[in-house]
């Protein structure tokens, strides 16, 4: 779902935070001292007397091909520590660090009078849409550890530490325990992310792209998402994969705009699993129970949004908004695929949402519908492995690391999503009709090139050509939902933008 705002008195909620304008050149510098090269690359070899004053032999061929190993100077002992567990007693810490940078390409701002691009409704920062913010900052950095009690009771607590909160506060991202005495049967209960779809239940650490594709990002923040309490029943086998999980809010005081109460449904069935190849086909259900509270403090009752950025974090001014829609019910059907053959893999989903209105007034209950499709070409020849307890393609496992003379992993991919937020939006010029939703209609095109030093490090480059189509959704029920003009523009024009953005990550996983 969008943003967790604070339900307040003030209709207008502070402004955004805005990310430090740092550039890209920080992340590849941090790239450069995550990578070494040999041992014998740092340390030139012993020679005698007479070798010294002997002239001078030009390169062997092997020679050559050492050479730009040794000039990465960071020395190998450092990537092999990184390369361990580290453990105490039964407890092995797990984590990772997420570094992000992004450029935006987007026409110069002009005055709210005349350029009319938009952003969030009911938020005192929409106009930042017109000029959004180039910079770095720490995406993620999710520290903890797991570990085993006896042979069937296994435990893990992971805790958040950047993103949306700025101030070093930690917020809970797992605390769980999982029972499996009856396997293939498992009970897991707890705060943890559930498996609400295929794109969901991939790690972002397997994850081709910087960001979840939004369509699937949104199903996920209607029932799931990181720290929400929950059970969850899963049966896992060779072809079949079901999950069945209860959710209730998520476990940060800050969120009560998200849903309180959620079931959600997954199968998959995986066809002709074997070394060189597999098919994956599967559904998923989410049904929320009871939605949260309204976000820009003006809609009574329980409020279901969808918000997004353009699939990157750095400035996170939502392009996509649908604003509260007082409900009563949301249900999301989605169906995955997904194939790999050999080095090659895709996979795709598809969602439908259906927002069931707390009031018979309106006559038209809102629906949505989004989808993606991405596929990926490992350069270097490894594959992407299955893993059937969850129903994911995972990472691909470094062949030929950079600490042992190879060049590591390389992966090309390319991925289009879409999603449409608009439901009976009605014409450009005029207020959408009763009932109607003018969130917009978001379209992404990205490239990304990936690179794996090692199977701990990843460094990202993504490529986006973003596309937003969206009319002015003020209406004689809400004629400012933007705040006063010139903030909120004339009645039915077009408050979305087209524009590029260039991203960076570097990922460390322990």
């Amino acid at each position: 779902m969008g943003a967790n705002l604070e339900a307040s008195h003030d209709p207008r909620p502070p402004p955004r935070r805005r990310r430090p304008r740092l550039t890209l050149a920080l992340l590849v510098a941090a790239a450069l001292a995550t990578t070494e090269a040999p041992a014998e690359a740092a340390r030139p070899p012993a020679t005698t007397p007479s070798a010294e004053q002997a002239p001078q032999q030009p390169p062997t061929a092997e020679d050559q091909a050492e050479a730009p190993h040794a000039l990465l100077v960071v020395p190998l002992k450092l990537l092999s520590v990184l390369d361990q567990d580290f453990s105490l007693g039964p407890w092995t810490f797990r984590g990772y660090i997420q570094l992000d940078g992004a450029n935006y390409t987007q026409p110069a701002a002009g005055p709210p009078e005349t350029d009319f691009r938009r952003g969030a409704i009911g938020s005192g920062d929409t106009l930042d849409a017109r000029a959004l913010a180039d910079g770095s900052y720490l995406r993620k950095a999710r520290l903890g550890g797991e570990g085993q009690w006896g042979e069937n009771l296994s435990y893990r607590a992971m805790f958040d530490i950047g993103g949306r909160d700025e101030h070093g506060e930690a917020r809970v991202a797992e605390v769980w325990a999982r029972y499996s005495r009856f396997a293939p049967w498992v009970f897991i209960a707890g705060a943890y992310p559930q498996l609400t779809n295929m794109e969901d239940a991939t790690s972002t650490d397997a994850n081709p792209f910087l960001e979840r594709a939004t369509a699937a990002n949104l199903a996920r923040g209607l029932g799931g998402g990181d720290g929400r309490l929950g059970v969850t029943v899963r049966r896992a086998t060779r072809n079949w994969m079901t999950a069945v999980s209860l959710t209730g809010p998520v476990l940060h005081e800050d969120d009560e705009t998200s849903p309180k109460s959620a079931v959600i449904v997954r199968t998959s069935r995986a066809f002709y699993p074997s070394a060189d190849s597999s098919y994956h086909l599967g559904g998923s259900l989410i049904y929320v129970l009871s939605p949260g509270d309204p976000q820009d403090g003006r809609t009574p009752g329980f409020g279901v949004r969808l918000q997004a950025t353009p699939e990157v974090r750095v400035d996170d001014t939502p392009l996509l908004d649908t604003g509260d829609i007082v409900a009563h019910h949301v249900r999301v059907l989605g169906l995955e695929f997904a194939a790999r053959r050999r080095n090659l893999f895709l996979q795709a989903e598809a969602f439908h949402f259906a927002v069931e209105r707390s009031s018979r007034d309106l006559p038209r209950d809102p629906r949505f519908f989004g989808f993606y499709i991405e596929g990926s070409w490992m350069l270097t020849g490894e594959a992407r492995r299955f893993d059937q307890t969850r129903a994911v393609f995972g990472r691909p496992l470094t062949r030929r690391p950079l600490r042992t003379g190879g060049w590591g992993a390389w992966e090309l991919a390319a991925r289009y999503s879409r999603m449409d937020a608009n439901s009976y939006a009605g014409d450009p010029g005029a207020p959408p009709p009763p009932g109607g939703v003018r969130g917009g209609d978001q379209a992404i095109l990205s490239l990304a090139l990936n690179w794996y030093p090692s199977n701990r490090i990843r460094l990202m480059l993504n490529a986006m050509h973003v596309k937003v189509d969206r009319l002015n959704p003020a209406s004689p029920a809400d004629p400012e939902p933007f705040g006063p003009a010139p903030t909120t523009p004339p009645v039915g024009v077009q408050i979305g933008q087209t524009l590029d953005v260039v991203a960076m990550r570097l990922r460390y996983a322990f």
